[in-house]
Protein backbone atom coordinates (compact mmCIF):
# COMPACT_ATOMS: atom_id res chain seq x y z
CA UNK A 1 0.00 0.00 0.00
CA UNK A 2 1.29 3.12 -0.98
CA UNK A 3 0.69 6.61 0.95
CA UNK A 4 -0.52 9.61 -0.97
CA UNK A 5 -0.75 13.13 -0.12
CA UNK A 6 -4.27 14.73 -0.66
CA UNK A 7 -5.05 18.23 -0.57
CA UNK A 8 -8.32 19.32 0.67
CA UNK A 9 -9.95 23.09 -0.03
CA UNK A 10 -12.95 24.52 1.39
CA UNK A 11 -14.50 26.07 -1.25
CA UNK A 12 -16.73 29.68 -0.39
CA UNK A 13 -19.59 27.79 -2.05
CA UNK A 14 -19.67 24.86 0.48
CA UNK A 15 -17.80 21.80 -1.49
CA UNK A 16 -14.69 20.51 -0.33
CA UNK A 17 -12.00 20.03 -3.62
CA UNK A 18 -9.53 16.87 -3.16
CA UNK A 19 -6.10 17.33 -5.23
CA UNK A 20 -3.70 14.45 -5.07
CA UNK A 21 -0.56 16.13 -4.55
CA UNK A 22 1.40 13.98 -6.44
CA UNK A 23 -0.80 14.05 -9.41
CA UNK A 24 -1.85 17.82 -9.61
CA UNK A 25 -3.98 17.21 -12.24
CA UNK A 26 -6.41 14.27 -10.09
CA UNK A 27 -8.91 16.55 -8.58
CA UNK A 28 -12.48 15.65 -7.32
CA UNK A 29 -14.82 18.12 -5.53
CA UNK A 30 -18.02 16.63 -3.19
CA UNK A 31 -20.67 18.26 -0.54
CA UNK A 32 -18.38 17.17 1.93
CA UNK A 33 -14.56 16.58 3.33
CA UNK A 34 -15.19 12.71 3.69
CA UNK A 35 -16.90 12.13 -0.14
CA UNK A 36 -14.29 14.25 -1.76
CA UNK A 37 -11.73 11.89 0.38
CA UNK A 38 -13.63 9.05 -1.34
CA UNK A 39 -13.94 10.35 -4.73
CA UNK A 40 -10.29 10.85 -5.17
CA UNK A 41 -9.52 7.75 -3.77
CA UNK A 42 -11.83 6.21 -6.44
CA UNK A 43 -10.33 8.14 -9.27
CA UNK A 44 -6.59 7.05 -8.25
CA UNK A 45 -7.37 3.90 -7.92
CA UNK A 46 -8.94 3.98 -11.48
CA UNK A 47 -5.91 6.11 -12.77
CA UNK A 48 -3.30 3.52 -11.31
CA UNK A 49 -5.23 0.90 -12.88
CA UNK A 50 -4.04 2.20 -16.35
CA UNK A 51 -0.98 3.28 -15.79
CA UNK A 52 2.80 2.20 -14.50
CA UNK A 53 4.93 4.39 -12.05
CA UNK A 54 8.66 4.11 -12.95
CA UNK A 55 11.89 5.58 -12.05
CA UNK A 56 14.40 6.44 -14.93
CA UNK A 57 18.19 7.71 -14.53
CA UNK A 58 20.08 10.18 -16.41
CA UNK A 59 23.56 11.06 -16.41
CA UNK A 60 24.58 14.50 -14.68
CA UNK A 61 25.85 16.81 -16.05
CA UNK A 62 29.02 18.91 -14.52
CA UNK A 63 27.54 22.30 -15.00
CA UNK A 64 27.27 22.78 -11.49
CA UNK A 65 29.30 26.40 -11.42
CA UNK A 66 31.72 25.53 -7.88
CA UNK A 67 32.53 22.14 -9.94
CA UNK A 68 32.82 23.37 -13.56
CA UNK A 69 36.06 25.77 -11.82
CA UNK A 70 37.61 22.59 -10.37
CA UNK A 71 39.70 21.85 -13.56
CA UNK A 72 41.11 25.10 -12.85
CA UNK A 73 42.23 23.88 -9.37
CA UNK A 74 46.25 24.41 -8.74
CA UNK A 75 46.87 25.97 -12.26
CA UNK A 76 49.53 28.35 -11.02
CA UNK A 77 50.85 26.16 -8.33
CA UNK A 78 54.73 26.91 -8.44
CA UNK A 79 54.42 29.80 -10.77
CA UNK A 80 56.75 32.57 -8.56
CA UNK A 81 54.57 35.21 -10.34
CA UNK A 82 51.54 33.87 -9.34
CA UNK A 83 52.91 33.57 -5.79
CA UNK A 84 54.07 37.18 -5.81
CA UNK A 85 50.39 38.86 -7.32
CA UNK A 86 48.83 36.77 -4.17
CA UNK A 87 51.22 38.21 -1.38
CA UNK A 88 50.58 41.39 -2.97
CA UNK A 89 46.91 40.96 -3.01
CA UNK A 90 47.14 39.55 1.05
CA UNK A 91 49.22 42.73 1.90
CA UNK A 92 47.05 45.05 0.38
CA UNK A 93 43.64 43.26 2.12
CA UNK A 94 45.74 44.18 5.14
CA UNK A 95 46.02 47.43 5.08
CA UNK A 96 42.26 47.83 4.17
CA UNK A 97 41.54 46.01 7.28
CA UNK A 98 43.39 48.49 9.38
CA UNK A 99 41.44 51.10 8.28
Amino acid sequence: MDNWNILLENRDDGLTVATVLEVPNLQTTDKTKQGAIEKVRQLLQERLAQAEIIQISLPRKDTDAKNSFMKFAGIFAGDPDFQEIMSDIIAEREDDSEI
